[in-house]
């Protein structure tokens, strides 16, 4: 399979993946017994079906895999707020999603190990100036994306669950490495290839989600954006020590194209 066609796929399986695991997230979270007053709702929810006790000492047990929430009024009554049908139908889709994500970010590994392609080389660009706006911009969209991720986690924890916390995480993931491959392309090291952008976009995304998803739950709950400033300094950090680590040689190697080759035939 040609490389844009495998990033085609690829796209696709993440893109369905995580639209796919958010949305079921949602329903699951809304199945289940209101978190502000979950006795109370199952309570209410049984009575609308015939089964009657007190919202008092209702014991409440659920699972996110498989779905399922059962209120036991504790005098034999047990009311199974999802129902075993909308259990197994949760069920198999979370599994079709998670095979479709997993499967989305396996092609995104490999491509790590891609070679080959247009090399941009270095010749009549200052270097110095295109160092300092790559510092600039990693900061900016650091402190953006590390804010974005922050909210998310917060709206996630309250209409989610955990199910949707993991897939915010890994969209978050997924998206901030195609902004910093993307600031990477236009203002990264030279000489190198769109490969070598992924490469290092996909470290300083990798590095940027986890450092700020570490503080964020050490600290939980989070009372202010302060976390968006470790997140700002770590992009930051990364790209000045990609700028300044040993980079290729501007002579091309087996399976490179020369600058001046078709760059609508390489991977994006």
């Amino acid at each position: 399979m040609r490389g844009w066609a495998v990033v085609r796929v690829r796209n696709w399986l993440l893109g369905v993946g995580l639209l796919g695991a958010t949305v079921w997230s949602f329903v699951v979270s809304a199945s289940m017994p209101s978190w502000f007053d979950p006795s109370e709702d199952c309570a209410l929810t049984a009575s609308s079906d015939g089964v009657y006790g007190s919202s008092a000492g209702i014991d409440i047990r659920t699972s996110w895999f498989p779905p399922r929430a059962v209120c036991d009024f504790g005098s034999g009554e047990k009311y199974e707020f999802i129902s075993q049908a909308e259990s197994v139908t949760l069920t198999v889709l979370a599994v079709v999603l998670a095979l479709a994500l997993v499967a989305g970010l396996v092609l995104a590994v490999r491509g790590l190990t891609a070679t080959g392609g247009v090399i941009r080389a270095a010749d009549a660009i200052n270097l110095r100036r295109r160092l300092l706006t790559h510092l600039a911009v990693a900061a900016f969209l650091g402190y953006v994306a590390s804010s974005g991720l922050v909210i998310g986690q917060v709206i996630g924890i309250m209409l989610t669950g955990p199910p949707g916390l993991v897939t915010l995480v890994v969209g978050a993931l997924v998206v901030l490495t195609a902004v910093t491959t993307a600031a990477d392309r236009a203002y990264g090291p030279l000489p190198s290839t769109a490969t070598d952008s992924y490469r290092r976009g996909t470290t300083a995304a990798v590095l940027v989600v986890l450092v700020v998803t570490t503080i964020a739950v050490v600290n939980f709950p989070l009372r202010d954006l302060d976390v968006a400033i470790p997140g700002a300094a770590t992009y930051a950090a990364v790209v000045a020590v990609q700028w300044f680590r040993p980079r290729r040689s501007s002579l091309p190697v087996p399976a490179d194209s020369p600058a001046t080759a078709d760059r609508s035939a390489e991977p994006r």
